[in-house]
């Protein structure tokens, strides 16, 4: 729940609108596949899909995670590679009992039941985050128009906003107009209240996925590479290979001075 200065609002504000279209369509397939495995499980074909709907909301889980943890860092959400959830044993040959063997795995993994939770109760979570992102900054935005508003209705209606009896009252020596730009005034003040909602939204949303999603698993930072020195060579392993360079040269130019001799007859 500490605050992140780099953490940007209106990223926060995209985060939030899109929880209730994807947390309709993960609360209707978790629901779903929840309901059918069980009722189906005695027969055997209950489990498959049981167990497929635990792994895919414990995926689904980390991916969001994954995202809201990059909105807090300020950045960007890296994605897995595309078989990285692929496991050794889905590509044996004996597949089918590997297929049943990481099936009993998906039952027997506590993530998945967190994850389907998440998916299940944290739906009026997501309700709220989403009208609050949605009509806080709608409404605050038409305050910050009242002038434009007042105009409008003047004109083309014929009807004075902002000259009822509690403006009379609030406001008694302004004009209906100038009552709008106090009006229009008070929405630039609340707007800058906006970000800060929406980060603590976004907070509390973070804090709430990681009730379900745990710690994220941190790789071990990799190794620094040093760079591979040549051993340097023995002095006197050095001194060595010089006495026998100049024997070999010495042998040369001996054999050299030999050849050149003219032999007697």
């Amino acid at each position: 729940m500490k605050s992140n200065p780099r953490a940007s609002a209106y990223a926060a504000w995209k985060l939030q609108l899109g929880l209730l279209p994807l947390g309709v369509a993960a609360f209707v397939v978790a629901l779903t596949g929840i309901v059918l495995g069980l009722s189906l499980a005695i027969v055997g074909i209950g489990i498959p899909i049981l167990a497929g709907t635990l792994a895919w909301s414990a995926a689904r889980m980390k991916r969001e995670q994954r995202r809201w943890l990059a909105w807090q860092d300020g950045g960007q959400a890296q994605d897995e590679p595309a078989g990285a959830s692929l496991t050794p044993e889905s590509e044996s040959p004996d597949s089918a009992r590997s297929s049943w063997k990481t099936w009993f795995r998906s039952l027997g993994n506590p993530l998945g039941y967190r994850a389907a939770a998440h998916q299940l109760l944290g739906f009026p979570i997501r309700i709220a985050l989403f009208v609050i992102s949605l009509t806080v900054p709608l409404s605050v935005f038409a305050v910050m128009l009242a002038p434009a508003a007042y105009k409008v209705s003047d004109y083309l209606y014929g009807y004075v906003l902002y000259d009822d009896a509690t403006m009379r009252m609030l406001l008694p020596p302004l004009s209906p107009f100038e009552r709008s730009l106090v009006v229009s005034g008070i929405g630039v003040v609340l707007m800058l209240f906006v970000p800060a909602l929406l980060r603590a939204c976004g907070r509390v949303y973070a804090a709430w996925l990681g009730f379900f999603a745990g710690q994220p698993e941190i790789a071990p930072p990799a190794a620094a590479s040093m760079p591979v020195q040549t051993p340097a060579m023995p002095v006197a392993e050095a001194g060595d290979w010089l006495a026998r360079a100049e024997a070999a040269i010495s042998r040369y130019d001996e054999d050299a001075r030999h050849g050149q001799t003219p032999q007697a007859h």
